[in-house]
């Protein structure tokens, strides 16, 4: 009888004690998979960068919510889920599904996401990828606070395209000009009256104009005239250009998290937009060649932020 009070004793205190596995807690059912919620991921061409993003995307989520490929069969039998596209080939994908998902579109820029902003029954949001033009020129004049003009290539045809940019600019007193390229062949031609008026160049995110063909071409010909050249982007800083703003991966990637934590929770999705937190990538090389003194990255970061808020304020009395 002792020898089964104890034996029994002994199973309670398995059973009870807390930290101690239990046969009762090793048998338990896994989490429902009604407290599990679901996002998709129309992927980019490049399929590391696809799995790279996935997993910088389920860390930020947490395991209460599965991150999975897209397919167009998924979606269509989960129609309420999320898709968060990547690059404008993935977003032209989803959009043309029936009935449209609700899609949060990453690595696209304003043009590739306005044609379809506006059609019916559409809930589309967008981080966007190229740095604004207005962060990218007051780079330019932090680096170089004396010179007040600036130059753009851009395509014939497009010039009215600028025309807000150019009137936000001169509230920040500096004059600007388009110069449009009439084709490849005049683009170093029509550079090399855009150096001629501008204190910098500001290069403005349109790969016809800006490549890995023309970047060359484009650099050296504005460091023979002491010209700096400032964006599009931050591989084109690795190229040659003197600086240049960006936002990490990481950084897109916790944007977006909170993009789809806000629709799990409610539905709704903020509406396109640049992200606004963002750093800054310098040349240093090409800044000693050019004897241009570039102050501490953070502090170029925290100079763009106080210009912009400043101007911010001023449009609210």
């Amino acid at each position: 009888m002792t020898g089964r009070l104890v034996a029994l004793f002994c199973l309670l205190l398995l059973v009870t004690l807390p930290g101690l596995p239990s046969a009762a807690r090793a048998q338990a059912p896994e989490p429902s998979a009604q407290f599990f919620r679901t996002v998709l991921v129309a992927g980019s061409d490049n399929t590391a960068f696809n799995l790279r993003f996935m997993d910088l995307l389920q860390n930020q989520l947490g395991s209460r919510v599965k991150v999975r490929t897209y397919t167009e069969a998924f979606s269509l039998s989960h129609p309420d889920l999320l898709v968060v596209a990547l690059g404008s080939n993935a977003l032209t994908q989803v959009q043309q599904q029936s009935p449209r998902p609700a899609t949060l579109a990453l690595m696209v820029d304003e043009n590739q996401v306005a044609a379809y902003l506006g059609r019916e029954r559409t809930t589309l949001s967008a981080i966007y990828h190229n740095p604004p033009l207005i962060r990218q020129a007051l780079l330019g004049k932090l680096i170089l606070p004396q010179g007040n003009q600036v130059a753009l290539l851009v395509q014939a045809g497009e010039e009215a395209r600028y025309d807000p940019l150019l009137e936000e600019l001169a509230r920040f007193e500096l004059e600007a000009r388009v110069f449009p390229v009439q084709g490849e062949d005049a683009l170093i031609a029509t550079l090399a009256r855009a150096l001629s008026y501008g204190d910098f160049l500001l290069a403005v995110p349109d790969s016809a104009i800006y490549n890995a063909r023309t970047i060359k071409h484009i650099l050296l010909t504005a460091y023979r005239r002491n010209r700096i050249v400032i964006g599009p982007g931050r591989a084109f800083v690795r190229a040659g250009v003197l600086a240049s703003s960006y936002t990490s991966l990481e950084t897109v990637t916790a944007i977006a998290a909170e993009r789809v934590r806000q629709f799990l929770d409610d539905g709704t999705l903020a509406p396109p937009g640049h992200p606004e937190r963002f750093e800054i990538d310098v040349n240093r090389q090409v800044a000693r060649s050019l004897n241009i003194p570039v102050p501490d990255t953070d502090e170029l970061a925290q100079g763009i932020k106080a210009l912009l808020q400043n101007d911010a304020g001023s449009d609210n009395p």
